[in-house]
C-alpha cells in the first residue's frame, strides 16, 4: 500500500476521533435549558421525538439527565470504597451514560423496544430510554406525567421499589428528587421563552 494512502487514512482516522470527541463534550451551561439547547442543537430533535413518543415532557427528561450524569455521555458511578474493589475497578452499580441506566434495565429496554443498536452513551438512545422508562412508570404506578418528583423516585428506586415505598426512609433520595423537580420546573419556564 502506498505511503500516501496510509497517511491519508491515518489523518482521516485522527479527524474522525477528534470529531467524535467534540460531539460528546457536555454543554458549558447546564442550568439554562435555552442556552443548553442552543449549544447542543443536535439534541433538540431526539428530545422532541422521545417526548412525543412516550408523552413525557422534554423538561423532565432533560432534568433527569442533568442530575444523573451532568450531560456526560460516558458517566459512571464512583468506585466502591473498599481497597480491593477500588483496585479492581468495581463500581457501586452498573449505571452508565447519559441516563445512568443499569445493565439489566438497559437490556430490558433494548429487548422491549427492539432497539438493538442502542447505546447508553448516545444522547438519542438515552432520551428514548428515559421516556420509555418514565412512561412505563406512569402506566404501572399511576404517577402523573407532569410529576417530576415522583417520576424521579420511580426512576431511581425502580418501579417495584417505588411501589414498596423504598424511598420513604431515604431522605437523601427524596431531597435529590426535589432537586430534579426544581430543575424540571425551571427548564419548563425557560423553554417557554426560548426562541
Amino acid at each position: 500500500m502506498p505511503i500516501n494512502l496510509i497517511m491519508m487514512r491515518l489523518i482521516f482516522l485522527f479527524l474522525l476521533i477528534s470529531l467524535v470527541g467534540c460531539a460528546t463534550r457536555p454543554p458549558q451551561v447546564r442550568a439554562n435549558a435555552c442556552s443548553l439547547l442552543r449549544e447542543k442543537g443536535e439534541w433538540i430533535r431526539p428530545l422532541d421525538v422521545a417526548a412525543k413518543k412516550w408523552k413525557i415532557p422534554t423538561y423532565t427528561i432533560l432534568s433527569i439527565i442533568y442530575h444523573e450524569s451532568k450531560f456526560i455521555h460516558n458517566a459512571k458511578p464512583p468506585l466502591k470504597k473498599s481497597f480491593v474493589d477500588g483496585l479492581l475497578g468495581r463500581r457501586i452499580s452498573s449505571a452508565y451514560g447519559y441516563s445512568q441506566a443499569l445493565d439489566a434495565t438497559w437490556l430490558e429496554y433494548v429487548e422491549k423496544t427492539k432497539n438493538w443498536a442502542a447505546l447508553r452513551s448516545s444522547f438519542e438512545d438515552s432520551v428514548d430510554f428515559i421516556g420509555w422508562y418514565l412512561n412505563r412508570s406512569v402506566k404501572r404506578l399511576g404517577i402523573s406525567r407532569y410529576d417530576a418528583y415522583k417520576l424521579y423516585l420511580a426512576y431511581h428506586e425502580g418501579n417495584t421499589g417505588f411501589k414498596r415505598g423504598s424511598y420513604k426512609n431515604k431522605p437523601a433520595i427524596k431531597n435529590y428528587a426535589r432537586k430534579v423537580q426544581t430543575t424540571a420546573l425551571s427548564y419548563k419556564k425557560q423553554m417557554m421563552g426560548c426562541s
